[in-house]
């Protein structure tokens, strides 16, 4: 009988507060439907090879915003196709107090820095010159003035063949700053993490990494034309969560120590709008990679041509483009990858 009353008092201050809200659902399904061509040092296999792939893309997406005068939040859910499972992208709330807005949950990592390349389940030149630190638990303070600070959940992902058992002191720190001067907008930002491991089977072999990443993007608003510039430096990003060419710093057995992995990566697109519902992207990325102990550095490049045609609420949005993941760090050609397709997209 408690239960019953407790679900019935429950549900009715669900009702309550929700009719005092206003809410908006919407949701965004995107499928992608690609021609690939992987030659020989990609794919091992003599001559390369030739495959085509169509997919419902994992950012497609289902989600409700709410608002009440000076409080927002928002909940949004994807779907994993190959696994048939659902996920939790996003759920946050925030409040404005007077001139900062405060915001706690799992939110984007505003350091990021994405291009709108559309292969894959949208790649967004990710690795290949952008960054992209997730979505993840965090409490962020945001300013009028368009400085911003945030406590991320870490990402500690250890050195290759390190001991286990990774522990932090502070969570992730990620400062940054959004202005914007007549038609141009600069978004620099700097991300800290420090975690140390240990593992008591080997001896108490210990140690620490630390890492961090330095940003900057800036867009420059010519209508009908918009160019954006993105560049990034780091140590140990990977260890971060972040993706590129050889980003995770290395363990090295007979010192037993970490080897730090230094990384500079950065992106270029230029997009005309030919009209509200057609327009043209053009986009290059490249990343680097390097270590002394390296024969060479580890780079790698991508570009990609497309256009976005909008029909009321579909989006068809041909794409062509190439990953070449050049030479590894023991100067090894990687090879690359070559695309050719489209994603159809409906937003609602």
């Amino acid at each position: 009988m408690k239960k019953q009353l407790f679900l019935v008092l429950f549900i009715g201050l669900c009702i309550s507060l929700f009719a005092q809200m206003t809410y908006t659902p919407y949701g965004s399904v995107r499928a992608g439907y690609w021609f690939e061509n992987r030659d020989e040092n990609l794919s091992g296999v003599k001559d390369g090879d030739f495959r085509s792939t169509y997919f419902l893309q994992t950012n497609s997406r289902f989600g409700v915003n709410f608002k009440q005068e000076n409080f927002d939040a928002r909940v949004e859910f994807n779907g994993d196709n190959a696994s048939g499972n659902i996920g939790l992208r996003l759920l946050w709330a925030k409040q404005r107090f007077g001139s900062y807005t405060i915001l706690v949950g799992q939110e984007e990592v505003l350091a990021n820095q994405k291009a709108n390349q559309v292969y894959g389940s949208n790649l967004d030149l990710v690795g290949y010159g952008a960054i992209d630190g997730g979505r993840r638990l965090q409490f962020r303070v945001d300013m009028d003035n368009g400085i911003y600070i945030a406590l991320i959940q870490p990402n500690m992902v250890n050195p290759a063949s390190a001991p286990s058992s990774p522990d932090f002191i502070i969570p992730m720190l990620n400062l940054g700053y959004n202005s914007k001067i007549g038609k141009l907008a600069l978004a620099p930002a700097v991300v800290f993490q420090s975690f140390n491991y240990k593992e008591e089977k080997n001896d108490g072999v210990s140690g620490s990494v630390t890492s961090y990443l330095a940003a900057i993007t800036t867009d420059y608003d010519a209508n009908p034309v918009l160019l954006r510039l993105s560049v990034n430096y780091g140590s140990n990003t990977g260890n971060m969560g972040y993706a590129g060419p050889s980003t995770r710093a290395s363990w090295n057995t007979e010192d037993e120590k970490t080897n730090d992995i230094t990384t500079f990566g950065g992106w270029f697109t230029a997009r005309y709008t030919l009209k509200p519902s057609v327009n043209f992207t053009g986009g290059l990325g490249i990343a680097s990679s390097s270590n002394k102990d390296w024969k060479s550095d580890d780079n790698r490049m991508a570009f990609f041509v497309q256009s976005e045609i909008r029909m009321q609420r579909f989006r068809l949005i041909p794409e062509i483009g190439m990953l070449d993941e050049m030479k590894s760090s023991g100067d090894v050609k990687e090879g690359s990858l070559y695309y050719v397709g489209t994603q159809l997209r409906f937003d609602f």
